[in-house]
């Protein structure tokens, strides 16, 4: 059983995580919507570029599942990447009736301009912490973003 004192203690640390996290996620679009956007690639097209060159070949179900976005909505983005150049469509050898979609190599160099961008940046941002507090951070993340997906 919980103590009330821990409980109050915890409920006060969420409540500034949650509040944190959404000043932070709202500045993150503002600034993706400025003049002072990091790179040129839209956010949309940079995670499913980053998506792509880290997983490989990825099927729009796939990638629908990792982003938590209905198949209709990453169906119309690949088909706007692809229209670009920016990625390509292949056949799944698994199964011909599938598509799957891997980055170009025009979409490798626009994606690795922007991550660089962007890394800069945050290098910057994150500049007066210690390799120990940018890790930290870095594992406290990955671990939000799972507990967020498996709920």
């Amino acid at each position: 059983m919980n103590h009330p004192l821990h409980d109050s203690h915890r409920n006060k640390a969420v409540e500034l995580i949650e509040y944190e996290l959404t000043t932070f996620i709202r500045r993150a679009v503002y600034i993706d919507q400025s003049e002072h956007k990091i790179g040129t690639l839209e956010r949309a097209t940079y995670l499913l570029l980053r998506q792509l060159m880290e997983y490989g070949p990825t099927r729009v179900k796939t990638l629908a599942d990792m982003f938590l976005l209905d198949i209709s909505t990453v169906s119309r983005q690949t088909a706007a990447l692809e229209t670009k150049g920016l990625i390509r469509r292949l056949s799944d050898p698994s199964d011909g009736r599938v598509s799957l979609f891997e980055i170009s190599e025009l979409g490798k160099k626009l994606l690795l301009k922007d991550k660089k961008m962007r890394v800069a940046r945050y290098c910057e941002m994150l500049g007066s912490w210690t390799d120990e507090e940018q890790g930290k951070f870095g594992e406290l993340l990955v671990r939000l973003n799972k507990t967020y997906i498996e709920g």
